[in-house]
Order: C-alpha cells, then sequence, then structure tokens
C-alpha cells in the first residue's frame, strides 16, 4: 500500500492546480495527459532500466570530478588556509573542505564550461533538440519548449535569454509556463554544487538530482496549463527555432566572462545563506522565548513549524513514516527560505533523512528554485530582457511560484511510486 500512497499526493496536487485554474473549462486534458506520461517515462528510464540508471550514475561521478578540477583552481588560491577533513586540520591544498571555498569554485567552473558551450554553440544543439522533443509529445508552444528545457541546464534568467525574442509578444499562459519552469527546475551548477555537499555526507544525490531537473520541465507545462490554460494564439505554436549567437567575441572572452558571472553567482549564494540563516537565528530565538513564556517545555522554532504545516503533503507524496517530520521541514525550509539552506540541512544530517525512499522524495521535491526570493528575482530578470512585460510577471509572481512548487512535488510523487 505504501507504494502507491503517491498516488494520492499526484491526485492532491492536480486538484490543487486544479482549484487554482482561472479557466477550468479550457483545460487542454491532452496536454496534461501526455506531460504526466513524458514525467513518468522519464522517471522510469532513469530509476529503473538498468543501463541507463548506470548511465546516470557514471553522469554523477564525472559530476564529482568537475569539483575535483574545481579544487585544482581553488588550491592554488587558498593554499596555506587551514581546513578541516575527517581526521583532524590540514592546509585547505591537501584535500581540507572549506565550504565557502569549494562552493564557490564549483560554480565558477561550471559557469565557464556553461559559457564555452554557450560559445560554440553546443547548448543551443541540446536545448533545441529536446525542446523540439517535447514539443512534438505535449503540443506546446516553441517558446515554451525552449525555455522550460533550458531552465533543466542553465539559470532561471539564462534561460529567459534563449527566448528573448519571443518574450514581448508572448502569451500569459506562455509566460506563466517559462516562468514556472524556470522556478521548478534547477541551473547545472547549483545542482552539481548540492550533488557534491551530498557526497561529501557519503549520499549519491546526483542521480536524483539529474531525474528531478529533468521530470520537472514537463512537469511545470503540466502544472502551469491547468492553472493558466491557454487561449490566445501563440506566434510560436508548432515550431521550435533558436537561433541564439554567442555573445563572446572569442574562447578566452568565453572563460573569462564565465569566471566572472561565476563568482558573481557564487558570492550570491554565500550572501544569501550567511543572510538567511542569521535571520532564522533570530527568529528561532524569539519563537523559543515565546513559547517558553507559554511552556517551559514548547520548542518553539521554524523547524518545529514547518513540520506541523507540512506534515500532510509530505505524508501524502509517499514518505515514509520515520522521515515524515523531517521531510515536512525540508519542504518548509525550501519553500519559504530556499533550496540551498534545505540542501544543507539536508545533507549536513540537522534535519536528517534516514531511508533511501524519503532521501530519493524528498531529494527531488527540493531540487528547484522555487521560492519566494527567487521570484522577485525572476520578475527583476525578465523585465530587464521585456520591460512591457513587466506588469504580467508582477501578477504572475505567486502563480508561477504555486506551479514550481508542485511540479517538484508531482515529480517526487511519480519517483516515490516506481521506487516502491
Amino acid at each position: 500500500m505504501e507504494r502507491f500512497q503517491g498516488l494520492i499526493g499526484i491526485v492532491i496536487i492536480l486538484m490543487i492546480a486544479f482549484l487554482f485554474s482561472n479557466n477550468k473549462k479550457n483545460i487542454n486534458y491532452r496536454l496534461v495527459g501526455s506531460g504526466l506520461l513524458l514525467q513518468l517515462s522519464i522517471g522510469f528510464l532513469i530509476l529503473k532500466i538498468p543501463a541507463v540508471t548506470s548511465f546516470f550514475q557514471l553522469l554523477g561521478r564525472g559530476m564529482g570530478k568537475i569539483e575535483q578540477f574545481a579544487r585544482a583552481g581553488a588550491a592554488f588560491v587558498y593554499s596555506g588556509v587551514a581546513a578541516t577533513t575527517p581526521t583532524g586540520v590540514t592546509d585547505f591544498a591537501n584535500g581540507g573542505f572549506v565550504f565557502a571555498f569549494n562552493v564557490t569554485a564549483t560554480i565558477i567552473l561550471v559557469c565557464v564550461l556553461v559559457a564555452l558551450f554557450y560559445h560554440f554553440g553546443i547548448m543551443q544543439k541540446i536545448v533545441a533538440v529536446v525542446a523540439k522533443a517535447m514539443n512534438f509529445i505535449m503540443r506546446v508552444s516553441g517558446a515554451e519548449a525552449l525555455s522550460n528545457v533550458a531552465s533543466a541546464f542553465v539559470g532561471q534568467v539564462e534561460a529567459q535569454i534563449m527566448i528573448r525574442p519571443y518574450l514581448a509578444t508572448m502569451t500569459k499562459s506562455e509566460i506563466l509556463a517559462s516562468m514556472s519552469g524556470s522556478l521548478a527546475c534547477i541551473a547545472g551548477g547549483i545542482l552539481i554544487v548540492y550533488a557534491n555537499m551530498g557526497a561529501q555526507a557519503g549520499m549519491d544525490l546526483a542521480p536524483k538530482l539529474i531525474t528531478a531537473s529533468l521530470m520537472a520541465a514537463p512537469g511545470a507545462l503540466v502544472i502551469a496549463k491547468i492553472v493558466f490554460p491557454e487561449t490566445e494564439v501563440s506566434q510560436t505554436m508548432g515550431k521550435v527555432t533558436l537561433e541564439v549567437k554567442s555573445q563572446y567575441s572569442n574562447t578566452i572572452d568565453a572563460i573569462t566572462h564565465g569566471a566572472g558571472d561565476g563568482f558573481k553567482l557564487a558570492m550570491n549564494v554565500i550572501a544569501m545563506l550567511i543572510g538567511f540563516i542569521a535571520l532564522i537565528a533570530m527568529i528561532d530565538w524569539c519563537m523559543l522565548s515565546i513559547g517558553h513564556l507559554f511552556n517551559p517545555n514548547l520548542d518553539l522554532s521554524l523547524n518545529y513549524l514547518f513540520g506541523k504545516l507540512f506534515y500532510p503533503m509530505a505524508w501524502a507524496m509517499g514518505i515514509p513514516t520515520a522521515d515524515i517530520q523531517n521531510a515536512a521541514t525540508l519542504l518548509g525550509q525550501k519553500l519559504t527560505i530556499n533550496e540551498f539552506v534545505a540542501f544543507k540541512s539536508l545533507t549536513s544530517k540537522v534535519v536528517p533523512i534516514v531511508t533511501e525512499k524519503g532521501l530519493l522524495i524528498v531529494s527531488i521535491a527540493i531540487c528547484g528554485f522555487a521560492n519566494f526570493s527567487s521570484v522577485g528575482m525572476l520578475i527583476g530578470g525578465i523585465s530587464e530582457l521585456a520591460p512591457n512585460r513587466r506588469k504580467d510577471l508582477a501578477e504572475l509572481g505567486l502563480k508561477a511560484l504555486l506551479c514550481g512548487t508542485l511540479a517538484s512535488y508531482l515529480s517526487a510523487s511519480i519517483a516515490g511510486i516506481l521506487i516502491g
């Protein structure tokens, strides 16, 4: 029975999307059905077919290699800095671990690689091929398919750059679908950081996170098209064309810009972690003090609150009983704070998940950018690309947050059913 508990989660998720729909009569059920089937197929291939599973495990080990290559650059810069290891303290260059240094180096290297792939047209070709397949299966517009597929590889705003020529004239339904995909998926560089955070704690997160990001692309379209069905005529319906030229003058220019962008992103991640974790500590202290006024044994905290609020959804997604409370806490952290804090809590085992099935479902459920701060960044980023859509973006922001969150939960529920 526990194996199919996730079916309850799928029904609840689709019901929530239906309840928030602005035009229930015009929901395209063929699109919804084909999107769910595509999600299921992706999950089945990765999780149940040994050859495909082995390939993604190999890909995961390759992601670990990227962290090792990044360390080589960081070791040169930070050589001489004392760092901890499982056996004591050593020079960072000799294998020590400092969170800020390791994370910064990995993000910078991945951004350099993405810039190179972009400069040589490799990224555009990959996105275009996958988008054409999704467009054929789900019958969504070309702009929606391109944006959502790109979100599985690059960051939120970078994915929108891929469809920049269409942003000014896209329908509201397309805009919501595009925003939802950006919030449901996660950038490749950040995905590698989370996988390596898990590796430090003895968790094999890489295949799970890759599964999450790939399943989220069709999932976001499914939820977005329920919440805001298409009623207008799209200029890119039935066609997928991607002609994004490199903004770099040569290979060296691509490397330097990639490194610079990576550093800015890494510093933003570090700043967010310091700010949010410090704020959480302050809020927890206030809540603990208030709780003790009423009952000396009432240890109120944000984690306690999240554990209660998100408990029903964690149960419905099929998370084993032993992990439901902690899983609910992580779901709350991811949505209201950000996914980085949730993954830090998971991998540092501050909020531990003890079962393999629980780890799979939680990893997929929190693998995405859907949180309040990301909505602000996404609206700001797209507004710079298409200033005439600022009003529409502001109106659709919270809907996109809902769609991105439900898309991740949908993928997690499906994965939980598949793994049994």
